[in-house]
């Protein structure tokens, strides 16, 4: 054979490989080698064997390799409580090297179970606990180490790092709680504003319903209520002889829609409108009352509160909607028409 075939042959030998493709079939050399090794008749044996390989890929930084190799060492069912634990301990420190912090816990606490107090498991079950952000947890765990090791300069560390994050993380949790206390005061305020007025919402069963007043437009926008007492709405507004729509998203309900048509149809025209003919002082306005499918048309110089409290509106989504349309235009009498048939 050529001298290149003759090295690629001496890499199949057990005794010269380096490392091995794992998606190829194992070389009959290095079968015959492991049935050697680990065919033994003692499961101690063959899990120590599986734990010097695990041991040997760990160094190696080949992880997950040995995360196999510790497995197959706890699948023989050691009799030997030490060399359980062990093995669940150095897989729990492999899943922890690739991030997967709750195997690495769960192998941790597994390994406490033939060995209470496994120093190895103890610490690395409380730096899971830390990755995982169970810090009352984790403190719990460094003081067990510590009463164990009470000089371990990197368990001390760990307990002040988990301390001050718990602390943080405990006041944190206090600012959510009051601001998700306030976000609730106010939208009961909301509601009981909105109750006041006579506006009626879709799906509001219950006066405490605060679900009707949500909004489901990507903005996340919805109603408000400001110091003044003044109910702010998101409304959409839509062009159907287009297919367009325009979001307002801070509408004051004591505000006029002959003032937003100012602003939309003023000097920057909308580019969908190529004939102009989207004047602000010549549109219509109705709404739609889904139960009677009708129109009812809205004064466009009246306010946004006094179209919400007809007697037939009802805001669905907590998104007000209206229909846009161009007074005594050939689109206005056939959109009206549909409707009346």
């Amino acid at each position: 054979m050529s001298v290149d075939e003759f090295y690629d042959e001496l890499k199949q030998h057990p005794a010269f490989m380096t490392e091995y493709d794992s998606t190829k079939p194992l070389p009959a050399a290095l079968e015959g080698l492991q049935a050697v090794k680990y065919e033994s008749d003692n499961c101690d044996d063959n899990a120590l064997s599986y734990k010097e390989d695990g041991n040997k890929n760990f160094e190696l930084g080949k992880y997950r390799w040995a995360i196999d190799s510790y497995t197959e060492g706890i699948k023989c069912k050691p009799t030997d409580q030490l060399l359980s634990a062990v093995l669940y301990t150095n897989r729990a420190a492999a899943h922890y090297r690739i991030g997967n912090y709750r195997s690495a816990l769960n192998d941790s606490i597994e390994a406490r179970t033939y060995k209470s107090d496994h120093l190895k498991a103890i610490v690395r079950g409380a730096l899971c606990y830390v990755e995982l952000k169970l810090f009352t947890e984790a403190v719990a765990w460094c003081d067990e180490a510590l009463q164990l090791s009470p000089t371990d300069e990197k368990m001390k560390n760990v307990r002040a790092k988990a301390d001050k994050l718990m602390r943080e993380q405990e006041c944190s949790r206090r600012r959510e709680l009051a601001a998700e206390r306030r976000k609730g005061h106010e939208q009961q305020q909301i509601l009981a504003a909105v109750q006041k007025r006579g506006i009626v919402l879709s799906g509001c069963g219950q006066p405490s319903d605060l679900f009707s007043l949500k909004s489901d437009h990507p903005s996340g926008a919805g109603v408000s209520l400001t110091s003044d007492g003044v109910l702010v709405w998101p409304v959409m507004l839509l062009y159907p002889e287009y297919g367009e729509t325009d979001f307002i998203e801070a509408f004051c309900e004591t505000s006029l829609f002959s003032e937003h048509f100012g602003v939309m149809f003023g000097a920057e025209r909308p580019a969908w409108d190529t004939d102009e003919k989207y004047q602000p002082d010549c549109l219509q306005v109705f709404f739609e009352d889904k139960e009677r499918q009708l129109l009812h048309e809205v004064d466009a110089s009246s306010t946004l509160l006094s179209a919400l409290m007809h007697e037939r509106y009802m805001v669905h989504d907590g998104l007000p909607c209206f229909f846009v349309v161009v007074r005594d235009s050939s689109f206005a009498r056939y959109f009206v028409t549909a409707y009346d048939k």
